[in-house]
C-alpha cells in the first residue's frame, strides 16, 4: 500500500536536503494569494466548465501516478486540481490572477529520481573539469580523473552533493519569487529566471575550487571540514548578489515607469 501523498511531501522535504525550501513554498504561495485579495475581491464570478475539464484531466494524471507508483505525477497532478477547481468555481480571470501563485507549487515537488541523478551526475563532471582547471590556474598542481580532484594532499571528490542541484532547485524557486515581485516585464523576468541556473552553476564550482586550493595550502581535513560546509552558505550569498547586480543592469537597459507592486 502506497503512503499517502502529502505525507510524502513532509517526508521528502524533511530528508532530502536539496528540497528542504519545500517547507516555505505553501507559505509563500499563501502570501502571494494574500497579497492579490483586494484585487480578487474585484473580480465577477464567471464558472467556466473547461474548469472540469482541466480538473479531470488532473485527477487522471493522479490515477495514473497511483498506478505507475509514479510520485512526481501523482505530486504535480496537484497543481492541475487546484487550477481545474479554481477556473471551475471562480472563472478565467480568478485563474490568470492566481497563476504564478499555483506554478509556483511546482518547487516543492522533487524531480523524478532517474532525472535527478542523470542532472547531477553530468554537472559533477562539468563542474569537476572546470574546476581543476581554475585551481590549475591558481598556481596549485592538480589532475581530474572522472569526478575526482587530485591535489598534493590527497583526492577531493567532487560528490553528487557538490554538483549544484541543491543550489539550483532553491535559487531558482528564489529567483522566479525575485522577477516576479520585481519586475513587470515578462522579458525581464524570464531572463533573470533564465540566469538562475548559470550563476547557481558558476558559484557552485567557485566553491569546489576553492575547496581544493585550500586543501593544498592547509590540509584535506580543514578544507572538507566546517569550511566546506560554510562554503554553502558563502556561494548562496555570492549567487544572490549576483541576481541583485543582474537585476540593476536589467533596470538600466530596460527602463521600467513603475516599480513592480504585488496586488
Amino acid at each position: 500500500m502506497q503512503p499517502p501523498t502529502f505525507s510524502m511531501f513532509i517526508y521528502d522535504w524533511s530528508t532530502d536536503d536539496n528540497y528542504s525550501h519545500g517547507f516555505l513554498v505553501p507559505v509563500i504561495v499563501g502570501y502571494l494569494v494574500w497579497t492579490k485579495k483586494e484585487k480578487l475581491r474585484t473580480l465577477s464570478l464567471k464558472p467556466s466548465i473547461w474548469g472540469l475539464v482541466i480538473l479531470i484531466f488532473g485527477l487522471s494524471i493522479y490515477l495514473v501516478g497511483v498506478i505507475g507508483a509514479e510520485w512526481f505525477l501523482k505530486r504535480s497532478s496537484l497543481i492541475i486540481v487546484l487550477g481545474g477547481i479554481i477556473f471551475y468555481c471562480y472563472g478565467m480571470e480568478f485563474s490568470k490572477t492566481l497563476l504564478f501563485p499555483l506554478i509556483f507549487l511546482i518547487f516543492m515537488i522533487p524531480l523524478p529520481a532517474i532525472i535527478y541523478s542523470s542532472l547531477a551526475f553530468q554537472l559533477q563532471l562539468f563542474v569537476s573539469k572546470v574546476s581543476v582547471h581554475l585551481i590549475s590556474f591558481a598556481g596549485v598542481a592538480a589532475h581530474r580523473t572522472g569526478n575526482i580532484i587530485e591535489v598534493s594532499t590527497g583526492p577531493l571528490a567532487v560528490e553528487e552533493a557538490c554538483s549544484g542541484m541543491r543550489s539550483i532547485m532553491a535559487l531558482l524557486a528564489l529567483t522566479a519569487l525575485f522577477a516576479y515581485m520585481m519586475s513587470e516585464s515578462k522579458l525581464k523576468q524570464w531572463i533573470l529566471f533564465a540566469c538562475a541556473l548559470p550563476i547557481a552553476v558558476v558559484t557552485n564550482i567557485i566553491r569546489v575550487a576553492a575547496t581544493g586550493i585550500f586543501a593544498h595550502h592547509f590540509g584535506k581535513e580543514f578544507a572538507e571540514g566546517i569550511l566546506h560546509e560554510s562554503f554553502g552558505l558563502i556561494v548562496f550569498v555570492i549567487a544572490l548578489i549576483l541576481l541583485l547586480l543582474l537585476n540593476q543592469c536589467l533596470n538600466w537597459i530596460f527602463p521600467e515607469k513603475s516599480g513592480k507592486k504585488l496586488g
